[in-house]
């Protein structure tokens, strides 16, 4: 029962919290309260071995406190680690007798779980004496698995010898495996409130990047360099950068050189120190960044210690006087031309360790430190390393980031042509309105995308805000797939006079383009986007050129789709009319629409994926609660069941024998008494021994009291058939089917069991019992279950009246119960029958009203109640008879229980 005890508290501690900090100190305290140990601890193991106590429960202090405290590795040696892992070895030390006690649960061999008695051995003197610094006499360890990897040790210790029984190990294991259960848990938790937090940051540099008609960059820096706790930060980016004379932009390697005039630069918080004089005025100016970028691969540069790395000695002067430690180099690049480098620093970082005693790594150190005492290790100007996770997540920032330079560079541009050529304002003044109409549509288009996290939305705005903008024929998105084949998801036809709409292009369209087959994706995957405006002109081979006319296409323009760092899909725009030229805007405008859609698709698929965790967690916890809920009802049903039965069955078995004997006996004594008269009347002169003789048996009484004590017997034997009789019809062993049966023989039986009970005490007066039945007619039921489901209301009914009079010290308080039975009628005109059993008790307030079905609710003291009663028999009622079973009830009135179920069921 303790065991069972502490698997509950266990599992409702982690259905109530997947905190694993609370869940953890509260199973070492149960845990130690069941052992009746010293000290129970959990001890989690590092990446290198090493491991710190997490969590204990010390009793009276009576063992010092190893709570944060680290060991080193050598402590547990791997032999030992690699034991716990492969055969879940429970490890059990006495120091006194020097002996250890292994038991596995897994053969190394063959890997099958096994029960075996535990083997003894004797312990290591270093392990004896190890313990015995700690004061401990006797130790016990279940290694914890988490992943097929050990996690950590849950220990007990205990300042005196003592002997490990079975079922302790076993509640040990029990608890082991709960908190595997509780990490995993905990381990979902966290990745979930990670992404969300990365999402979060993503959206708010997004808008600040995105949410005026103008660039901003200050801010979006600054919460750059918050969201990855730096120090400081840089962006330098090209600016006005436009070459007029050969129409492209400078590159930035050549904004790069020093006394160029197309760079701009954003700083926050620590900076390094270019010492004076020097060529290079600008950290992004030294050759470290561009030899390393120049292969043209942009990945992110992170670097964890710029004093480690021997590529950046050019650089360390310029860090020396400041406290900047761990470097990011994020590269924003557009369509694989580099923009500007954002640029994130760390500072060093200090690193404390509370040891269980100094450690003297020298391998020839064979004995156990002989004490425990603090000892604090400091590690000054440590580097910080840069997590995957933050990597990633600077690359989805750097898009971002990039994207504006963008939109900033094509604003730059617009301004410079229309500063320059004087000659064309009118021209350039149009286009200008144009590209900021553009640009003002893509920020609508991207708002409008961001309010809606459901892809099917995303796609069917985007393609419609998309065709009406640029007025094409069709726009569609195309999704690849794992063979880079693919078909349509998204389609929107805008109105045109001269299309007819008779192409059969549409939503689930498969098309399957060999080219991208063969080339997997082809120019797509290098970030490219195709505009062409005639078919007929691009030199296509006959047999695209016929697909393309098959679907009636004359021009087209195709943007690649990325979800980080893959090639997703396309965004589709056709002129089915007749060749068109596509301006160069709305080829930008495509591509700009297009990198959006793609973040706004991983946003939904991540919204998607944590939804499903979210659903799948409390999946498991239902499934989990209502298989316990199960068991235990099955088990209480079976137990009570067998009880009843066997208890009727062995009172049957004498009853009948004496009742068989009763006639035989009636009919001998009438014949004796007979008897008797016929030779009183034979020898009315009896002689005087006779005579005396019947005087002391006073024959007189026996002939008029023997009949008597035969009929009291016979009554008696009745009442013992009639009890039997309502044994066998509460338990119902044989009616496992649905019945019609008499409701009120069920609740007299119910009645007739709880009698001793309702019977008077000296301590207390008796509980009357007060029928109001209706004229019931047979009801079609479960007569079994809706006896226990009379048994559970009426025994609480008892336990509240009982514990009523105690508390209110009122020795001749009448508890009454009434049982009122009528005809009802439920929804959709069904006749019902109608149970309302009510009490003069305690009551209850609202809160505890609200939770009165609730599984493992109770209002009873501990060891009272299990809290499982009225949530069964909720069950029972609602589920499996499709009925009503509700409670009223008032702090000192009293309470009733309402049962109504239909008393003929519709198959």
């Amino acid at each position: 029962m303790e065991k069972e005890n502490l698997f509950r508290r266990i599992t409702n501690r982690i259905r109530q919290s997947l905190e694993l900090e609370d869940i953890i100190t509260a199973t070492t305290a149960e845990v130690r309260s069941l052992l009746g140990t010293d000290r129970v601890m959990i001890y989690k193991f590092h990446g290198n071995g090493s491991g710190q106590v997490i969590a204990e429960s010390i009793y009276e202090n009576r063992l010092p406190s190893l709570l944060g405290l680290n060991f080193p590795a050598d402590d547990i040696p791997l032999h030992a680690r690699e034991m716990f892992i492969k055969s879940r070895v429970r490890s059990v030390v006495n120091v006194d007798s020097r002996q250890i006690a292994q038991s596995p649960q897994h053969n190394l061999e063959t890997g099958e779980i096994i029960s075996e008695d535990i083997l003894y051995r004797s312990v290591d003197p270093c392990h004896v004496e190890y313990l015995t610094a700690m004061g401990v006499k006797s130790s016990v360890v279940a290694p914890i698995i988490h992943q097929d990897a050990l996690w950590g040790l849950l220990v007990s210790h205990h300042s005196q010898a003592r002997d490990v029984a079975e079922y302790e190990l076993e509640a040990m294991q029990m608890v082991v495996e709960q908190l595997s259960v509780a990490i995993a848990q905990s381990n979902l938790l966290t990745q979930a409130r990670a992404q969300s937090e990365r999402e979060a940051i993503i959206n708010r540099i997004a808008t600040l990047l995105h949410s005026l008609p103008t660039i901003v960059l200050q801010p979006a820096l600054e919460a750059t360099v918050a969201a990855f706790h730096g120090v400081g930060g840089r962006l330098c980016i090209r600016y006005n950068a436009f070459d007029f004379q050969h129409n492209n932009f400078k590159t930035l390697t050549e904004c790069l050189i020093p006394g160029s005039n197309c760079l701009q630069l954003y700083v926050c918080g620590q900076q390094p120190v270019i010492p004076n004089p020097n060529i290079y005025p600008l950290l992004e100016q030294y050759s470290v960044w561009q030899e390393h970028y120049k292969s043209g691969e942009y990945d992110i540069w992170a670097i964890p210690d710029i004093y480690q790395n021997s590529n950046l000695r050019i650089v360390q002067l310029a860090f020396k006087p400041t406290k900047i430690r761990s470097l990011l180099m994020i590269p924003l690049h557009y369509r694989q031309e580099l923009v500007g480098y954002l640029t994130i620093f760390r500072k060093e970082i200090e690193i404390e360790t509370l040891w269980a005693g100094q450690f003297d790594p020298d391998n020839r150190q064979l004995y156990p430190r002989l004490s425990f005492d603090l000892w604090r290790e400091s590690k000054q100007e440590q580097a910080e390393k840069w997590t995957d996770e933050e990597i990633e997540l600077a690359g989805e920032i750097g898009k971002h980031f990039a994207s504006a330079i963008q939109q900033y560079e094509l604003y730059q541009q617009v301004q410079g042509f229309n500063e320059n050529l004087e000659k064309q304002v009118h021209k350039r003044t149009l286009e200008m309105q144009k590209t900021s109409e553009q640009q003002q549509a893509v920020f609508g288009v991207i708002n409008k995308i961001r309010k809606s996290l459901d892809i099917d939305t995303i796609f069917k705005i985007t393609t419609k805000e998309v065709c009406q903008l640029i007025k094409a024929d069709r726009v569609s998105v195309y999704k690849f797939a794992a063979d880079w084949g693919g078909e349509f998801v998204g389609d929107f036809e805008a109105a045109s006079p001269n299309w007819f709409n008779e192409s059969k292009l549409g939503i689930n369209t498969i098309w399957n383009d060999t080219y991208l087959q063969d080339t997997e994706g082809g120019r797509y995957r290098n970030n490219e986007t195709f505009a062409v405006d005639d078919i007929y002109q691009m030199g296509f081979t006959p047999c695209h050129v016929d697909n393309l006319e098959q679907f009636q296409i004359h021009a087209f323009v195709l943007a690649p789709i990325f979800i980080r760092k893959q090639l997703w899909g396309l965004l589709c725009t056709y002129q089915h009319t007749g060749p068109r030229q596509w301006k160069t805007s709305e080829v930008n405008f495509m591509s700009q629409i297009a990198a959006q859609l793609g973040v706004a698709i991983q946003q939904a698929e991540l919204l998607v994926k944590t939804q499903q965790q979210a659903e799948q967690l409390t999946q498991t916890l239902h499934e989990l609660q209502s298989t316990q809920t199960q068991l235990i009802q099955t088990e209480k049903m079976s137990s009570l069941g067998q009880l009843v039965a066997g208890v009727a069955h062995e009172i049957n078995n004498p009853v009948n024998f004496i009742s068989g004997n009763l006639v035989h006996i009636n009919e001998y004594a009438e014949d004796l008494l007979s008897m008797l008269h016929l030779y009183q009347q034979e020898c009315p002169e009896p002689s005087a021994e006779i005579v005396e003789r019947a005087e002391e048996l006073d024959l007189e009484f026996l002939i008029e009291d023997l009949p008597k004590s035969l009929s009291s017997m016979q009554i008696g034997v009745d009442r013992i058939r009639q009890i039997v009789l309502s044994l066998r019809n509460f338990s119902r062993l044989d009616e496992s089917e649905m019945k019609e049966v008499n409701i009120h023989d069920g609740i007299d039986s119910t009645l007739l069991i709880l009698q001793h009970r309702l019977k008077a005490k000296p301590e207390s007066p008796g509980i009357q019992i007060i029928k109001q039945y209706g004229n019931l007619p047979l009801v079609e039921c479960y007569a079994g279950q809706l006896n226990q489901v009379f048994m559970n209301v009426l025994s609480n009914a008892i336990d509240a009246l009982e514990s009523y009079r105690t508390f209110k010290s009122e020795n001749l308080l009448s508890g009454k119960i009434t049982i009122c039975t009528s005809i009802g009628e439920m929804n959709e005109n069904v006749q019902s029958a109608v149970i309302r059993i009510s009490d003069n008790g305690p009551g209850m307030p609202d809160a505890q009203k609200a939770r009165i079905f609730d599984p493992f609710f109770t209002t009873k003291p501990v060891g009272k109640g299990t809290g499982l009663g009225l949530s069964i028999s909720y069950q029972i009622v609602v589920e499996k008879h499709g009925g009503i079973f509700k409670c009223d009830s008032q702090p000192n009135v009293g309470t009733e229980f309402w049962i109504e179920i239909p008393i003929f069921h519709i198959t």
